[in-house]
């Protein structure tokens, strides 16, 4: 595409993992944006990404890092607050994945958006995937299918990303989020895992099965596992598994099939190049080499700031609140493995 307008400026807040393996890389890199500010709520992290990246300005608040720019890209673990202020500002946002925990505060966020006329891009990368639409293509109505996810990768791989002496995970200095009211402990954490980890599984499966419904939910007592059932708005049958696995161990799949076709997508592991992420079809074998999702993610957004929606997609927002819903639906008919009755405090994995 011709570029007929200057680069979209952004301002990142958050330089975890996210920022330095990912987003600014690909940011930076890119002559469809400027990354103009970064803000982080430890200026070492924002001077070693600044650095690194040439960044030009590292901000001490919110609203310095808004100043002149067209959108804010949340990399934090809440997003709630920062999305709220940028659209109050009247910058564009986009936000990692999820929006909230609470469902009425994404439609709430979402709304706001809607309502000042601005985009609020969620960071569902999946949705771009072409190695799932592959899938979906083969299989265009599946008749059930599985999604798997199991990870024991996230410490290395972070290491590897982030600048000696940065502590990999901040969780324990996030303020507390927002969670739906009503839900029990065990519950609040199957709905962690479904957001937290499941989300790129919970993003395929709608796409695959736009209607289905929550079935049936348990969860181990400390929120190490969780296994699902869904119905398809035919009565379609999928089992969706999130577990944790020793060391270095990683695992994501999803299985479709309907009566004659089969499909089973293997993604690539975590921060590593997707042409390693391969699909398996009953009728062409094993295919690999698919292009980059979040390149294809992030030319998306180019295109919605243009205001070039590509027509094949739903907005990222309107995916999200579906995730989100599906999530919700899950969590609150949780319950826990047979085996074990006592409720126990949530945990983040």
């Amino acid at each position: 595409m011709t570029r007929t307008h200057r680069p979209w400026r952004l301002a990142v807040a958050g330089c975890g993992a996210a920022a330095f393996g990912l987003h600014l890389p690909h940011l930076t890199s890119n002559p469809a944006f400027d990354v103009v500010a970064l803000t982080d709520r430890d200026p070492a992290r924002a001077r070693a990404a600044a650095q690194r990246f040439t960044v030009p300005h590292i901000a001490a608040s919110t609203p310095e890092v808004l100043e002149g720019a067209d959108m804010l890209v949340v990399l934090t673990g809440v997003h709630e607050e920062l999305i709220d202020a940028a659209l109050s500002a009247g910058a564009h946002v986009f936000t990692e994945k999820p929006v909230s925990l609470d469902l009425a505060r994404s439609r709430a966020l979402v709304e706001q958006a809607r309502t000042a006329g601005l985009l609020l891009e969620v960071g569902g990368m999946r949705a771009h995937d072409p190695a799932l639409h592959a899938a979906l293509a083969a299989v265009p109505e599946p008749a059930g299918g599985w999604l798997v996810k199991a990870d024991g990768l996230d410490e290395t791989a972070r290491q590897r990303l982030l600048p000696d002496g940065f502590a990999l995970y901040t969780f324990a200095d996030d303020p507390p989020q927002p969670v739906p009211p009503g839900l029990e402990g065990h519950q609040v954490a199957a709905l962690q895992i479904l957001l937290w980890q499941g989300y790129h599984l919970l993003t395929a499966l709608v796409l695959a099965a736009a209607g289905a419904a929550p079935a049936a939910c348990v969860v181990d007592p400390v929120g190490q596992w969780l296994h699902a059932t869904l119905r398809g708005p035919a009565g379609q049958l999928f089992t969706l598994i999130i577990g944790a696995t020793p060391a270095g161990v990683f695992h994501e799949q999803i299985h479709l099939a309907d009566a004659v076709e089969a499909a089973t997508v293997d993604f690539a592991r975590p921060y590593e190049t997707a042409a390693a992420t391969r699909l398996t079809t009953s009728a062409d074998g094993e295919r690999s080499g698919f292009g980059d999702p979040f390149a294809a993610m992030w030319a998306a957004i180019d295109e919605r700031l243009s205001a070039q929606h590509p027509a094949d997609l739903p907005t990222s927002a309107d995916l999200a609140l579906r995730v989100e819903e599906l999530a919700l639906g899950l969590a609150t008919m949780t319950t826990f493995c047979p085996t074990h009755t006592k409720d126990t405090d949530h945990v983040r994995n």
